[in-house]
């Protein structure tokens, strides 16, 4: 007998939430499917059921919330070459929010590098489309890559902090601030730009 995809879906995020609370205090090798199973309150066979392992559960986590961000992504580059920054970052920053629990550890020290790496390509098109470093005759391609690292590696921090935050500033004001601080030229130039 088949189960029902809401049940499936229900169990799963059981597994995932007694995976998640241990993860974020200890390393994934610590970490026994009989302790999973036993926090969610299923046997292991349910497990079984969905995953491999541990590890195979963890990637399946990640490959679920790049996969949402990898969409929301590509939508927004479908439009022509304007880039609504501020309306493309609200709708990221609103999908991290609802996925802090996860995105939070991914992204800071407890996560996976390859995670954050996989979450910059991901993003890197349409912050590029925003700023058009590739696009810049004057500089090297060492130049561009240097520039690129730099303003991703800083957004991703900032957004791991703003994550982290007990107290979280709204996505709004977040979006200005990293607007009017961390490109403040390229925000200005919009600005005049539409006048």
């Amino acid at each position: 007998m088949k189960k029902q995809p809401q049940v499936t879906e229900r169990t799963k995020a059981m597994l995932c939430k007694a995976f998640w609370s241990m993860y974020r205090t200890r390393p994934i090798e610590k970490i026994t499917v009989r302790e999973i199973t036993e926090k969610a309150g299923y046997n292991r066979g349910t497990f079984y059921l969905y995953y491999r392992d541990v590890r195979d559960m963890f990637s399946q986590i990640e490959d679920s919330l790049l996969d949402m961000i990898d969409e929301l992504v590509a939508d927004m580059l479908v439009d022509d070459d304007r880039i609504d920054i501020e309306s493309n970052m609200g709708v990221i920053l609103k999908a991290a929010k609802s996925h802090s629990r996860y995105m939070s550890v991914l992204l800071g020290d407890k996560g996976d590098p390859t995670f954050v790496t996989r979450m910059k390509t991901i993003i890197w098109p349409l912050v590029d489309r925003y700023l058009g470093i590739t696009q810049s005759p004057d500089m090297s391609d060492d130049e561009r890559e240097l520039l690129k690292e730099f303003y991703l590696s800083g957004l991703m921090a900032a957004v791991t902090s703003w994550l982290k935050m007990a107290d979280r500033m709204p996505i709004d004001r977040f979006i200005t601030f990293i607007l009017n601080t961390v490109f403040p030229a390229v925000n200005d130039q919009r600005q005049r730009n539409r006048i």
